[in-house]
């Protein structure tokens, strides 16, 4: 059995992967590139078909990930250089600078009440979310510790109105800061834990296995399609999510971008660029139940919303997904197969009315909507083809990690100890990613 296992990706599928090999008594490195583990999951609002909460189920497992004695969490590192010999790897990590110091912090969020500066945040700023340049990447976030965005300690920030834009002298050079409201907040409350000349930190490891666990992200549309980032009422299934989700920036209020008011007639646009020269050449597979988990919850919201999705296919291949689809249409969800072509706003309303052919009638048709959420499929994580570099194993032609054969050897690579699990093989739900995770993990362990 091997002694210890660096899994690359702290989502549910790293998340599953580092419990189950820690039971197995295997020392395991847990890493990930943004300040907390959790990935995608834990910006959903519900999960499909069950519809239960999802922070609720995947947080008490980031609980126990940091709570086990087996397992160590690396977030905001990165993987630099790994090394195959004798049956091992010798993996060089860059843990990159929080500026804070994680022992100290206690996420009593006085830092970020102190910053004066707000920008949009990363995920949320389409539809009006903010963050400050101390913030907490999420509410469950673990480790439960602030971040500072590496553009305030540099001084890029300084038009903004940053605290430290005035200061001259590099934060590496100075230990007593007497300018950062953050610093000063901290001291207050008797931490000291915000360390502005804190560096990035290498880390050499010698472990026995590796697990690919980079997750998925949603698909940017093109600028211009069905009126994305011209139009302000026009989101993405994602952006959508989070309007959904009581955590969000609306708290939980699906209300549209442009005036706030509460969105009464919704339309979905499934496979939104699929097919055209900057959109997805495949079906990402669980977009269809997204939409229909939106819908049903959004009616749950306000039963007077209208709303309807517009589909070519309807895929609904798992336990439960035809009932859910069913049991979305019971609840009053319009379902019209398709081809939407144009959208245009009424200057005045901010309405959006969508163009259409009807694949049944052939008619071409038109709807007014208050609020438009396109769906635009799942792509590979963005740093996929420098870890494939790195780690020396394939990719295949869409940016996805390559399976040596998924018949006779599924979520093995073409190096040795090396496998892949969750949305780093491809499109996939959290019940499969779960899957796969544990299986990974047994595979890793009997390296």
């Amino acid at each position: 059995m091997s002694e210890s296992i660096l899994i690359i990706g702290g989502g549910i599928a790293g998340i599953n992967a580092a419990l189950n090999a820690a039971d197995y008594g295997c020392k395991v490195y847990l890493i990930d590139d943004t300040a907390s583990i959790g990935g995608m999951m834990a910006r959903l609002d519900k999960t499909f078909p069950t519809n239960d909460c999802s922070i609720c189920i995947e947080s008490p497992l980031m609980y126990e990930v940091d709570n086990h004695t087996n397992i160590e969490i690396l977030t905001n590192t990165e993987v630099r250089r790994v090394n195959a010999q004798n049956g091992t790897f010798t993996a060089r990590l860059i843990k990159k600078a929080k500026y804070i110091d994680e022992q100290k912090c206690t996420g009593c969020g006085k830092c970020v009440e102190a910053c004066p500066v707000s920008v949009p945040d990363e995920l949320d700023g389409k539809i009006g979310g903010m963050r400050k340049l101390i913030y907490m990447p999420f509410p469950q976030a673990v480790p439960n510790v602030s971040v500072i965005d590496p553009r305030c300690r540099y001084g890029k920030m300084r038009e903004q109105g940053a605290c430290v834009g005035g200061c001259v002298v590099d934060c590496s050079q100075c230990r007593e800061c007497p300018i950062a409201l953050c610093v000063k907040a901290c001291k207050e409350e008797g931490k000291d834990a915000v360390v502005l000349w804190q560096a990035d930190r290498p880390m050499d490891i010698e472990v026995d296995g590796i697990i690919v666990a980079t997750g998925i992200q949603s698909a940017e549309p093109a600028t211009g399609l069905y009126g994305y980032n011209i139009y302000a009422n026009v989101v993405t299934n994602t952006q959508f999510e989070r309007l959904m989700n009581a955590g969000g920036p609306t708290a939980g209020e699906i209300i549209r971008p442009s005036d706030g008011k509460h969105a009464k007639k919704i339309a979905w646009i499934q496979c939104a660029g699929r097919g055209l020269a900057k959109g997805l050449p495949y079906c990402s597979k669980v977009c269809c139940m997204v939409a229909t988990k939106q819908t049903i919850i959004t009616k749950e919201h306000d039963a007077t919303v209208e709303a309807t999705v517009f589909y070519n296919d309807l895929k609904a291949y798992g336990k439960g997904f035809w009932d859910f689809y069913q049991k979305a249409k019971e609840n009053g969800v319009t379902y019209l197969k398709a081809r939407p072509y144009d959208v245009f706003e009424d200057p005045e309303t901010r309405n959006l009315t969508v163009r259409y052919e009807n694949m049944d009638t052939g008619e071409i048709e038109q709807q007014e909507v208050e609020l438009l959420v396109l769906s635009t499929g799942l792509i590979p994580n963005e740093n996929n083809k420098r870890l494939a570099k790195v780690l020396k194993i394939e990719l295949d032609d869409l940016g996805f990690f390559k399976e040596k054969d998924p018949v006779l050897a599924p979520l093995e690579t073409n190096v040795e100890g090396i496998y892949v699990c969750g949305g780093a093989t491809g499109p996939i739900d959290i019940s499969e990613s779960v899957v796969q995770a544990s299986a990974a993990a047994m595979k890793a362990v009997l390296h």
